[in-house]
């Protein structure tokens, strides 16, 4: 029997007794769903472990040394760390806390809890196209709070660096509660590190920054244009621009990247940010790991 196997069966054996919130669905659907996702993402043995267990300490009698004794410190070191440590504190407070933890937690343990995530809002998208509003009601607090905590969870899972399982989780709450329908042209290059090295690479260059026209077969070079074009918005002052420009400003400075303020260049680094941020509809950390890679490059 593999590891993999025997932590199959100590899940359901923990679980047995136990369903889905609002369901009669074995409650180990859950768990070993989790673990499918990040069986699918080819993550490590132990991040799929610690998925099937990852509800053992909260919700059954099972107990760390029981975790530690079969499947060894590191399977228990992500379990512990997907389990909320104050379950009498308010949902506010517990889902604030896992937003701070996730921040500067490492990569297997984003992925454990990115997997539990999406395996969670799946199940709620499902049952809200079956029965509408009233799935909200099986929840301790309702869809303003969800939205919150789960698009907040973007930013946390990300904030440290990207993988590819959060680009999946982000599609989902995107869609689920933004209700956001980017056109296919801006889907294409929305993640492709190469427009966006090509935009901070060639920032204060001698080329042509006209819009070329939008097209079907538009290349990144053109892609590149459109964002200059975007920004000289930003840099002449129209709609709310200088809000943005400051909003993204304080962001980059919390992440300990700071400017000359009063500069041309700054004002440009700004603009494109900016620009890059709304009409690509980037989280914060999204424009923070572009920009902070070309700067590492030396080429800003």
């Amino acid at each position: 029997m593999t590891n993999i196997d025997s932590a199959i069966e100590f899940a359901a054996y923990a679980h047995r007794d136990q369903v889905r919130k609002g369901s009669d669905i074995p409650y180990i659907s859950h768990p070993y769903g989790v673990a499918m996702i990040l069986l699918q993402a080819k993550c490590k043995e132990e991040v799929i472990i610690a998925a099937l267990l990852h509800d053992t300490l909260e919700d059954t009698d099972t107990t760390e040394e029981d975790i530690r004794i079969r499947f060894g410190d590191e399977v228990l070191r992500l379990v512990q760390g997907a389990s909320e440590p104050d379950k009498s504190a308010s949902w506010e407070a517990r889902k604030q806390h896992t937003l701070d933890f996730l921040k500067d937690a490492d990569l297997p343990l984003r992925q454990l809890s990115c997997a539990d995530k999406l395996h969670n809002l799946r199940s709620t998208r499902r049952d809200f196209e079956a029965h509408g509003d009233a799935v909200w009601s099986r929840f301790k607090r309702g869809y303003e709070q969800q939205k919150w905590y789960y698009t907040s969870l973007v930013e946390s899972l990300g904030y440290a660096s990207r993988f590819p399982l959060l680009d999946s989780f982000q599609d989902e709450v995107e869609r689920f509660f933004l209700q956001l329908e980017l056109p296919e042209e801006i889907r294409s290059v929305r993640r492709d590190k190469k427009l966006y090295d090509l935009v901070f690479q060639n920032l204060y260059a001698e080329l042509d920054r006209t819009e070329p026209p939008m097209g079907q077969a538009i290349t990144l070079e053109d892609w590149m244009r459109v964002v200059y074009a975007w920004s000289r918005g930003y840099r002449e002052g129209q709609g709310d621009s200088l809000e943005q420009k400051l909003e993204i400003l304080g962001y980059l400075r919390s992440r300990e990247i700071d400017f000359e303020i009063n500069s041309e260049g700054t004002d440009m680094i700004l603009s494109v940010c900016a620009a890059l941020k709304e009409k690509f509809r980037l989280y914060p950390h999204e424009v923070y790991h572009h920009l902070h890679r070309n700067m590492k490059k030396g080429v800003l």
